[in-house]
């Protein structure tokens, strides 16, 4: 779908390139021959800021884009603008009111990555620069409640093929599988395969473990299952390349592990759900 630019103002004719406001500016002044123009001076009224402190947080077929509210008195909204390109061109894709500093990309189709900016307006129409950061996401595929089995309760139903997406268990002893759960001696382990390397993240929910760290992986490849503990998995192909995944453990008893999970299907983006400031609405 093509989103074009809209023209806030007649007279400033902005085309947003390369983060850049390029105007073209036509202005009517009065001319007398002979006469100079002795009246009063009258200020322009100025654009707002461009909003700062940009981010985004990756979803399954949504990427939602935060800001830090501006402060100006007569200020009228905001706009939201993205690329496939960066430093673009940008292209409009909707405004929100003062009160909304946040927007939710709906139009998205997961493992292709997006720029994002972001400007403000007043209520006379003058609108800002687009936002400085370089805002970027994929958006990637999750599933919620899937349950593993222990291993030696049921092989079949232990472990999880992360690129499948179906969010049901398989045998831990197939060849596609990532990970498995398994309980030896009163302790209970997200075991990864050969191929897989697995780390503990802690005790954190899963939409804010973002981006995928390159060391701490567990020499062991394993993992103690922790309630509420959320989990990093990066999956090797073996000729150098990977694709990372995370998971949450949301229940664990000696019989079966409930997780949440996502997947990140770009191979060598290590992006899971980018965040880097701001509140959550």
């Amino acid at each position: 779908m093509t989103h074009h630019l809209r023209i806030r103002n007649p007279i400033d004719r902005a085309v947003r390139l390369s983060g850049a406001v390029v105007a073209i500016t036509a202005v009517m002044l009065p001319f007398v021959a002979g006469c100079k123009n002795d009246g009063p001076v009258v200020a322009a009224d100025p654009a707002p800021f461009p909003p700062d402190g940009v981010f985004s947080i990756t979803g399954d077929g949504v990427v939602s884009i935060y800001w830090n509210a501006n402060w100006e008195d007569d200020l009228g909204g905001y706009a939201v603008y993205r690329s496939t390109t960066n430093p673009g061109p940008y292209f409009y894709l909707g405004e929100v009111p003062t009160d909304q500093t946040y927007y939710d990309d709906t139009d998205v189709v997961n493992g292709e990555t997006w720029f994002y900016a972001v400007t403000a307006f007043d209520r006379a129409g003058n609108e800002s620069e687009l936002s400085l950061e370089t805002v970027f996401d994929t958006p990637r595929p999750e599933g919620t409640g899937l349950v593993l089995v222990e291993l030696g309760q049921d092989p079949s139903r232990a472990g999880y093929d992360f690129s499948s997406l179906s969010g049901l268990p398989q045998a831990a002893a197939l060849g596609t599988t990532d990970i498995y759960f398994e309980s030896q001696s009163g302790a209970r382990f997200l075991r990864a395969k050969t191929g897989v390397d697995i780390q503990d993240y802690g005790l954190i929910d899963l939409v804010y473990v973002d981006w995928a760290p390159d060391t701490g992986w567990s020499p062991s490849g394993q993992a103690e299952a922790i309630e509420g503990h959320s989990y990093i998995v990066r999956i090797l192909d073996g000729q150098g390349d990977f694709n990372m995944a995370k998971v949450q453990v949301k229940a664990v008893t000696t019989t079966t592990a409930t997780l949440d999970w996502a997947y990140q299907a770009v191979e060598n983006n290590p992006e899971l759900a980018p965040i880097t400031g701001g509140a959550m609405r």
